[in-house]
């Protein structure tokens, strides 16, 4: 398995239960993997300039508000979780909550996703580790809908006042989690995961529903395929801001997704890699062991692959379809500011 599919194995460990024992160890190595790069970053230091690999093509960056109480780029002017929950997961450039990283003891990448009807963060300790998720929805079945089903041992519990349901559960690193959802504000539900019932009420003191964020990558499609829409935009970042890894999903007019997923290359993908074909001027091969779909590793500084979103392993997705976003993907050559970066994955 490629680095880039340790990766995204690891992203989608945290979504629906199905395949979670099976990806635990491939998510402690993406994170390790994540570590390293920062590490050869800082000691590398800021020389980079900034250039974007497409030029004047690639269109006017996103000129961000800076403000250091947020996490990613802030969102001014736009309606908080709060005060309008009907917003979550209504619009995949935008994050309706935010995580106070201070309350946190050890932070290593903490992944960010904005897709259809809820959002989420995960935290990934420095030991590769997965510390806490939280998921948002503006509905009970919009949350039910991108997570694992509760188990029939689940209890009645009663947080803040409001009553909810605890569960217990392995996301796949060997160790049990508390997974506790309620309703903690009038038409906001929450699912968090923590280490225990305890932990999991002191994640959520961390969640801030009053703050928007833009959810940015350093990657923009120049077009959308006819009736294609952007459904989901996925970044992570270290506590300083580092980029570890980002994606796109798309869903087409056929009902098919797409997901773009981009991560930086890796020494140890050069020996596995075999190109088969020149894709927008790159070369690229078409995987079919694992996870089917296009692999480019070298497009810019990152490494891209191309593939069905939701099944990896079905031949849903044709390589003229994965050739096709290749060749109308731009991506900035700066991943050090998302403050940079468009402020949307499609305009």
């Amino acid at each position: 398995m490629s680095g880039i599919e340790d990766k995204l194995v690891r992203s989608l460990a945290a979504r629906a239960g199905a395949t979670q024992a099976e990806v635990g160890e491939l998510a402690r190595r993406a994170v390790r993997r994540a570590g390293r790069m920062r590490a050869r970053r800082r000691a590398a230091g800021a020389a980079a300039a900034v250039v974007l690999i497409v030029g004047a093509a690639l269109g006017v960056q996103a000129m961000l508000p800076q403000r250091k109480d947020t996490t990613l780029p802030v969102a001014l002017g736009v309606p908080s979780a709060l005060s309008r929950p009907e917003g979550i997961g209504g619009d995949p450039a935008l994050l309706h909550l935010d995580l106070d990283l201070k309350a946190f003891d050890d932070v290593g990448v903490v992944d960010w996703v904005s897709g259809e009807d809820r959002e989420s963060v995960s935290v990934y300790g420095q030991d590769h580790e997965l510390v806490a998720a939280v998921y948002v929805a503006p509905t009970v079945v919009d949350l039910k809908r991108g997570l694992r089903p509760l188990s029939s041992t689940a209890v009645d519990v009663t947080v803040g006042g409001r009553p909810g349901r605890a569960d217990t559960f392995d996301p796949g690193n060997g160790q049990r989690f508390t997974d506790l959802r309620w309703e903690p504000v009038d038409g906001i539900f929450v699912a968090v995961w923590a280490r225990d019932l305890a932990a999991a009420q002191r994640v959520y003191g961390a969640v801030r529903l009053d703050r928007v964020q833009r959810c940015v990558t350093p990657m923009r499609l120049s077009e959308l395929p006819a009736g294609a829409r952007w459904v989901e935009c996925q970044t992570a970042i270290g506590k300083g801001r580092e980029w570890a890894w980002s994606g796109l999903v798309v869903a087409q007019a056929d009902a098919e997704r797409v997901r773009l997923w981009a991560a930086e290359p890796a020494a140890a993908d050069g020996a596995r890699f075999a190109p088969d074909r020149v894709v927008a001027g790159r070369s690229a091969q078409w995987l079919t062991d694992g996870m089917r779909g296009l692999w480019v590793p070298e497009f810019g500084p990152v490494s891209l692959y191309v593939l069905e979103a939701t099944a990896f392993h079905a031949d849903l997705l044709s390589e003229d379809e994965a050739a096709w976003y290749v060749e109308h993907l731009q991506v900035y050559d700066d991943l050090t500011n998302p403050d940079a970066w468009p402020t949307s994955a499609t305009r």
